[in-house]
């Protein structure tokens, strides 16, 4: 299993697809699907939206894998939010 981790990307919109992008492959590497991987990747752009912050804003994203999910903590100007996304057929 993944070692958890955090992933600190700048808001700027060229940067922060990154984040995205990464939750969707870390769910593929602990035993999801491709389209799980893009779920949680919308879901935590979705996140990522709400929480704002502004172009000179950063997001610290920490990922990990446990209890047959994988979670992102989105933090963000002070402000957090937390992404869950279930794996149906992994065991975590």
């Amino acid at each position: 299993m993944p070692s958890p981790f955090t992933l600190h990307v700048p808001a700027d919109a060229q940067f922060r697809v990154l984040a995205p992008q990464v939750a969707g492959k870390y769910l593929e590497l602990v035993g999801g699907s491709a389209e799980s991987g893009a779920e949680l990747a919308a879901a935590l752009s979705k996140a990522m939206d709400s929480l704002g912050g502004g172009a000179d804003a950063d997001f610290d994203v920490s990922f990990r894998a446990h209890g047959g999910a994988v979670e992102a903590t989105v933090r963000c100007a002070g402000r957090s939010t937390v992404v869950r996304h279930a794996l149906s057929d992994a065991t975590l």
